[in-house]
């Protein structure tokens, strides 16, 4: 019985250490990539607002650049296309099988560019889908598979949406 109230307590205690990392993680993502957000709509709303004629066309032309970048790593990773929300719920029933740091940074990068540029796409589902990448990466780091990795992947997705919505406020 002590040996089992042993290893129960020790289990316990790595499950509340894996999931105060996952949220300290995916909630320092999150803020990172609101913070970035706003302050990018705020660029791009100054710079529409005060430029010229000559300005905007040099702006469309970095536009152009910028979405044939983001084609670029739609090609190379086509699971950060979209909200993210249904590639995570097909992780967590077994069906998709991810490498977490790609679809992690350049999720990151195109929500930045997208959002960012006023492009119409919400911020919450990324942050779900960045936030089951920082879950997964937690539980490769702790070699964790099949039910436990993808716990640990719903926590960092839960992460993500509350950090989405400022929760708890």
């Amino acid at each position: 019985m002590k040996l089992f109230r042993q290893i129960f307590i020790t289990a316990r205690f790595r499950a509340v250490l894996q999931g105060l990392i996952i949220g300290l993680l995916t909630g320092a993502v999150i803020s990172s990539f609101r913070l970035i957000i706003g302050q990018t709509l705020k660029l791009v709303q100054k710079i529409y607002t005060q430029a010229t004629f000559s300005q905007l066309i040099v702006l469309g032309i970095f536009n152009l650049i910028l979405a044939i970048c983001l084609g670029y790593f739609l090609k190379t990773e086509p699971h950060i296309a979209g909200s993210g929300i249904p590639e995570v719920e097909g992780q967590l029933q077994g069906n998709f099988a991810f490498n977490w740091w790609p679809i992690l940074w350049k999720k990151f990068v195109t929500g930045i560019v997208a959002i960012g540029s006023g492009l119409f796409l919400g911020r919450e589902g990324p942050s779900i889908q960045l936030g089951a990448g920082v879950g997964q990466g937690v539980a490769t780091g702790w070699k964790q598979k099949g039910s436990s990795q993808r716990v640990m992947i719903a926590a960092g997705a839960a992460g993500g949406l509350a950090a989405a919505f400022n929760a708890p406020q």
